[in-house]
């Protein structure tokens, strides 16, 4: 299998791709951008900066910009996400670590962000970014005992405004945090990112007003859906009906 790059694609300046290859090899090479990479099967022989390591499915890989690479993958197929961040994006960051290690929180942020620049939704695009960003980063202040109550701050917000989507730079200032903390705390504490956290609960709150009797178009209006289908698809993404048919169903079962 020649080394092909399967998808390879660019949002707001920042380039992802996905690679597959077998019994191929990448000679020296740098980059002007930081490159990270979570690998999906396969092994990678890397040779960086004089150094070597072997990257294994379930590992990221991490290149600095102007650090020399080469790579040569085994037989067996290899494939991984690659996602391209200009230096300005980590703006003023030092060296991050570089190499191939395992890292669950920035593998599972990397393949996030990448399947997120495949929709058109860039509210979501940017809350990945920053998780992805914070996973890099790992700045140790934003480990403080108080971040947890923070949080709670954050998720009070959310819960009083259902009817309107959350701006990350306004969470963030409400709590003040930079948004690249505040997603990634809140992944860590919550389980899951601000934005799908608040879609949650306005999902739960549209089931209320269902059971209460409000036909389900008042329901999207009322939370801001203002596309039907929308709100439909993520209804039943939760809750595995649409809501037309859990309304009929509380009729039928409250007689």
């Amino acid at each position: 299998m020649p080394l092909s790059a399967s998808e390879w694609f660019a949002r707001n300046g920042i380039e992802c791709s996905r690679v597959t290859a077998s019994d191929s090899a990448f000679p020296r090479h740098l980059h002007d951008e930081y490159v990270v990479c979570a690998n999906l099967s396969g092994r990678e022989a890397i040779w960086l900066d004089g150094k070597s390591y072997e990257a294994q499915a379930g590992q990221v890989t991490v290149y600095n910009p102007a650090s020399v690479q080469a790579s040569q993958f085994s037989v067996e197929p290899v494939s991984f996400i690659s996602v391209h961040l200009p230096q300005s994006v980590l703006a003023g960051a030092p060296a991050l670590r570089e190499g191939a290690f395992h890292h669950a929180p920035l593998f599972a942020a990397i393949c996030d962000y990448a399947a997120a620049t495949r929709q058109y939704d860039e509210g979501l695009q940017e809350q990945q970014l920053m998780w992805l960003c914070g996973e890099l980063l790992d700045d140790s202040a934003s480990r403080q005992q108080g971040d947890a109550q923070l949080i709670v701050q954050v998720k009070e917000y959310l819960r009083a405004n259902l009817s309107s989507k959350p701006q990350l730079a306004t969470l963030a200032q409400q709590v003040g945090l930079s948004k690249y903390h505040l997603v990634r705390r809140f992944t860590q504490l919550t389980g899951m990112p601000p934005l799908q956290y608040h879609m949650q609960l306005r999902l739960h709150h549209a089931r209320e007003l269902l059971r209460r009797g409000v036909h389900a178009q008042d329901a999207a209006l009322q939370l801001g859906f203002y596309d039907q289908s929308h709100f439909i698809n993520a209804f039943r993404k939760v809750m595995g009906t649409t809501p037309h048919h859990y309304a009929h169903q509380l009729r039928i079962n409250s007689r």
